[in-house]
């Protein structure tokens, strides 16, 4: 990915944000820090699909217990992003490649406890986040210029073909934007539109009503 690359990147969200984004109301998304982040902090896009991002925020918004996001999502919507990117931790380049795992090394070598990704649930990926920012805060000491982004392409789901042709049912390239001034400008993707004055009122008051964080996990029955 060269300097001031321009793409098209996508975001599942409520429609709410969505709308905020679009109209100016709200200026930016908050960084997700979860310690199974994929590529680290960062504001997560799908890259140049739209569908995926959709399929994302209905997953959500249909299993509210896995907490997909931080943010309930009751009303599923896409919104879109071009964003101009000079400086690029690209992991579908061997440069990418190469220095996540000269930092691995390092912190094998320091005896830092290293954490696992999950191979029964490919979403929860703790030794990728725990690089990635091992690597970010290695450069913030060495004084180098700060990636803005990180980019990553991920086989998800079921083979398509055979488990030999490297396509997945839910494969895609996600990036997580770091620095949100990279973030051009947001549109809504072909096709849609934004709510009505009576449409946005129902869906902030289904939105304010859905539990946040932790709470939208099921009670369990204690016996």
């Amino acid at each position: 990915m060269t300097p001031g690359h321009l793409l098209l990147a996508y975001h599942g969200c409520d429609a709410i944000t969505r709308d905020d984004l679009v109209s100016g109301r709200l200026g930016a998304l908050d960084h997700s820090q979860n310690e199974y982040d994929w590529l680290g902090p960062g504001t997560y896009f799908f890259e140049g699909d739209p569908q995926r991002a959709m399929n994302f925020a209905q997953a959500s918004a249909d299993n509210p217990e896995s907490l997909f996001t931080q943010r309930p999502i009751v009303t599923p919507a896409v919104v879109g992003a071009v964003i101009c990117v000079h400086g690029c931790l690209d992991m579908t380049t061997q440069a990418g490649l190469i220095e996540f795992d000269q930092v691995l090394q390092q912190l094998i070598t320091a005896g830092v406890p290293l954490a696992s990704n999950d191979q029964d649930s490919p979403r929860l990926r703790r030794l990728n986040n725990q690089v990635f920012t091992a690597l970010h805060g290695f450069r913030d000491e060495k004084a180098f210029e700060p990636y803005q982004m990180v980019r990553g392409a991920f086989a998800q789901g079921d083979p398509l073909g055979d488990r030999y042709s490297g396509f997945s049912r839910d494969g895609h390239i996600q990036v997580a934007v770091r620095d949100p001034n990279i973030i051009m400008s947001w549109f809504l993707p072909k096709e849609d539109r934004l709510m009505t004055e009576a449409e946005y009122s129902a869906a902030s008051e289904a939105l304010a009503a859905a539990p946040v964080g932790a709470a939208r996990k099921p009670r369990r029955r204690t016996t």
